[in-house]
């Protein structure tokens, strides 16, 4: 089997619609699989819970406030 690693970067609001759509996509699996149906419903709830745990590795803040940085230097 051939594996790719994929990078890519979401703003706050695309970040919100990725967790919402996760959220939909492990629920409509699991009405799949409470019905009787199984594959792909399995692999896909588990691939929807995979990517939600990738959501915020290895988050950095691109903009915002940095006081919080000033007064750790202090």
């Amino acid at each position: 089997m051939t594996t790719y690693s994929h990078t890519i970067v979401l703003d706050d609001s695309e970040l919100i619609m990725m967790e919402y759509a996760m959220e939909l996509m492990k629920k409509h699996c699991q009405e799949k699989l409470e019905s009787g149906e199984g594959a792909p419903f399995w692999s896909y709830k588990n691939s929807a819970e995979d990517v939600s745990r990738k959501l915020y590795r290895n988050t950095i803040q691109t903009s915002g406030n940095s006081l919080f940085e000033r007064d750790k230097d202090e």
